[in-house]
C-alpha cells in the first residue's frame, strides 16, 4: 500500500474512532475534526521531516 494511501486510512480510521467514542453528535463531530487535523499535521510534519533529512543527506555526501 503506499504511504500517503496508508496514512489517509489511518486518519480516516482515527476520525471514524472519535465520532463512535462519543454519544453527543455535536461533540463527537468537533473531536473527529480535531483527530483528522492532529493526523494530518503529524503527517506534514513526518514528510518535512524526511525532506528536511534528505536534503542534508545530498548536501553531506562528498562531490568526486
Amino acid at each position: 500500500m503506499p504511504r500517503t494511501l496508508a496514512q489517509w486510512v489511518g486518519i480516516v480510521v482515527t476520525t471514524i474512532t472519535v465520532l463512535g467514542a462519543r454519544h453527543d453528535f455535536a461533540l463527537a463531530v468537533a473531536l473527529g475534526v480535531m483527530a483528522g487535523g492532529v493526523a494530518t499535521f503529524f503527517v506534514a510534519l513526518d514528510a518535512q521531516h524526511r525532506q528536511q533529512r534528505a536534503m542534508q543527506q545530498e548536501t553531506s555526501l562528498p562531490r568526486q
